[in-house]
């Protein structure tokens, strides 16, 4: 029998509903993060890879860090950078080290949907 293209973050996901919480099943899992526990068994046995969203909600019902589970679903590069290096400008460093927290909730999520608009418009360039 092959197996399925996504097996190894299925068994992952597997393990951490497990190791979580032991007696949490499928469709708790499902129930918790809103969809289907058909949709849970066929990520958990490889056949699909969940979106970004679905991913997210994962990590918070699993308890497992957004970037670990992002980088098991193979969304993120074996070499993912570091802060220090996102945020090479020192303008923006001192930005996000003095200022965000100052910030409303409505200026961060403006600040965020034109990070988002920037990201897009620089994925229609490639």
């Amino acid at each position: 029998m092959t197996e399925f293209r996504y097996a190894g973050f299925g068994r992952k996901v597997k393990a951490w509903r497990a190791g979580f919480k032991p007696s949490m099943t499928q469709r708790d899992l499902a129930r918790e993060i809103g969809v289907s526990d058909g949709f849970i068994a066929h990520i958990e046995m490889g056949r699909t890879l969940p979106g970004k969203r679905t991913l997210q909600a994962l990590a918070r019902a699993l308890g497992v860090p957004e970037l670990e589970m992002f980088h098991e679903a193979g969304y993120l590069s074996e070499t993912t950078p570091t802060d220090e290096e996102i945020l090479r400008d020192p303008e923006l460093r001192l930005f996000f080290r003095d200022e965000w927290h100052h910030l409303s909730d409505d200026d961060r999520e403006w600040f965020k949907s034109f990070v988002r608009m920037v990201k897009e418009k620089h994925r229609e360039k490639k």
